[in-house]
């Protein structure tokens, strides 16, 4: 964690090396969203999901009467692979944002296909989170749910800059 500022600058400079102006332009401009959007949703699984599910899953050690092996390499690896995941399912907006800019998709197609997004979504949602219990699996679906509504509202503020005549 004390390192990755100096990391992320490493792969940036390996990066911007190869972009043009204009696009080092929207990575600058996107960059600090991207950033919000990952925090919040390590944010989230710090303070919301994590205390739950620990609470949860060493509810059932208790219930078995079978007292808890922690293992630090175990809990290090979930404690930190599930903010991970959290931080990548919030970029939803954005990889939307994405694809209807380089012309893969239209926001119509977001909002015509949203039933089946919201199904993919909720089931992401319980393969990526831990456990049975349905507070941690809802602590991720919604937000990606909003946050896909997010996604189409931007695509259409875009649209509507991009139509309105230039003035001089």
């Amino acid at each position: 964690m004390l390192v990755s500022p100096w990391v992320f600058y490493q792969i940036w400079a390996f990066v911007a090396a190869g972009l043009y102006r204009h696009e080092r332009h929207y990575v600058m401009k996107f960059l600090p969203i991207s950033l919000g959007l990952f925090l919040a949703g390590v944010l989230l699984c710090f303070f919301g999901v994590l205390p739950v599910t620990l609470h949860f899953l060493l509810q059932i050690n208790v219930w078995l009467d079978i007292e808890p092996t922690l293992r630090l390499s175990e809990w290090m690896s979930f404690a930190t692979i599930l903010p991970l995941v959290f931080g990548l399912c919030f970029q939803t907006p954005l990889v939307m944002l994405f694809l209807e800019r380089v012309g893969l998709v239209k926001a119509a197609d977001f909002r015509a296909k949203r039933k089946f997004a919201i199904l993919i979504m909720v089931t992401v949602a319980a393969i990526l989170t831990p456990g049975p219990d349905v507070f941690s699996q809802c602590m991720l679906a919604v937000p990606m749910i909003g946050l896909y509504e997010i996604g189409i509202l931007m695509m259409g503020r875009g649209k509507a800059k991009a139509e309105t005549p230039a003035t001089f």
